[in-house]
């Protein structure tokens, strides 16, 4: 390694792991083949045949492509070499150079892409959005950092991927001039809805999709035997798992899938066309801590007609225990990382309590002001 360059590459162990890889997929591969040759050969086996052998390559290749890159940081930008390809990026060319958290298999690493994307200003996963990119973005992992939560062989064998030290890394990153964004922009404007009142962010369609799937399995459990079998006694049958269907669904919606808008009046609770409104006057603000949200803290909301609960038993959780009485939204305040997941309900905390201090709500928890 030159005094003017790093040179990132993966060591022995990630290379013997993947030619033992590789050689196990050629196997499998060879053996199917093997034994459907031994029966009738048809075009049809042929066509299917080479589909495998095709996504065999294309495997291999994805699995070398991501590990076995070369890359060459310098001065005035890097290099990504891999056999013959060879690409030079000028530092000024990438508009993407972000430390990123629970990167892959590790807890820290760095991202660099040619383009900027919306996506990536948020907890969207790198490894999605370099599939989509693989030739205009690429990444390097800090040595030694594992990201333990996610026990895999690869930590096992102490595989490092494209590593580099910590320390070194940012040294020669701060002689070159070379930023690297450690903290995400929190972007207000979705905290807003199109009529400009306050709201959580959206939590993505993957709860309303799984939401929409449940109701047509719950529709197929009821609907098939009358429709299809024409059989009475096999809609008996069907009707247990149709009830085991909907709880789950009514647990999907009334914890997961809701989103919250906010005015003077009060609070309205919301998903696809199903909403409900609550006063401010019925209902208790409280600040409490939250595991999910990135800051540790949250509000619960508590309809003050809902029965008797002691404070000791007004947490986070109370909501799950009482989804028809209770709902709750997680705070974001600035300095969440990149690649660090977007909680369920978030609200910029800076701003919720603003508004409620402008709406003259009394928010329990808040320190005393003297």
């Amino acid at each position: 390694m030159a005094d003017d360059q790093l040179v990132v590459k993966s060591d022995h162990n990630w290379l013997q792991t993947m030619i033992v890889y590789a050689g196990s997929i050629v196997l499998y591969c060879s053996i199917i083949i093997f034994y459907k040759g031994k029966g009738k050969v048809d075009f049809e086996s042929i066509v299917l045949d080479l589909i495998l052998i095709i996504v065999a390559i294309m495997v291999i290749l994805w699995f070398w492509w991501e590990g076995g890159k070369t890359i060459i940081l310098s001065k005035d930008g890097c290099i990504v070499k891999f056999v013959n390809y060879k690409k030079y990026y000028a530092w000024n060319e990438l508009e993407v150079c972000q430390l990123r958290c629970d990167f892959f298999r590790y807890e820290e690493g760095v991202l660099f892409a040619r383009k900027s994307d919306k996506f990536l200003q948020n907890g969207y996963s790198v490894r999605k959005y370099m599939t989509v990119h693989p030739f205009s973005s690429f990444c390097v992992n800090f040595k030694g950092r594992y990201n333990l939560a996610q026990r895999t062989q690869g930590y096992s064998m102490k595989l490092e991927v494209c590593p580099i030290d910590r320390e070194l890394f940012f040294e020669k990153m701060k002689e070159w001039g070379v930023t690297i964004e450690a903290v995400r922009v929190m972007d207000e404007a979705v905290f807003y809805d199109k009529l400009g009142e306050i709201c959580t962010r959206r939590n993505g369609y993957g709860w309303k999709i799984l939401s929409f799937v449940l109701v047509l399995i719950i529709c197929a459990c009821l609907m098939f035997p009358i429709l299809v079998l024409k059989d009475m006694g096999t809609l008996f049958i069907s009707i247990p798992f149709s009830i085991i269907f909907l709880i789950i669904y009514i647990v999907i919606t009334s914890r997961k899938s809701y989103r919250l808008k906010m005015d003077e009046k009060g609070c309205i609770r919301k998903f696809l066309f199903l909403s409900k409104r609550y006063l401010w006057k019925d209902l208790r603000v409280k600040l409490v801590a939250s595991e999910e949200s990135h800051c540790g803290e949250g509000v619960l909301f508590i309809k003050k007609k809902s029965g008797n609960s002691s404070s000791a038993s007004e947490t986070f959780s109370y909501a799950s225990l009482h989804p028809y009485s209770s709902f709750v939204a997680n705070f974001e305040v600035f300095g969440k990382m990149y690649g660090e997941k977007d909680a369920l309900h978030e609200i910029s905390k800076e701003l919720f309590l603003e508004k409620m201090k402008e709406w003259g709500v009394e928010v329990e928890g808040l320190p005393k002001e003297e």
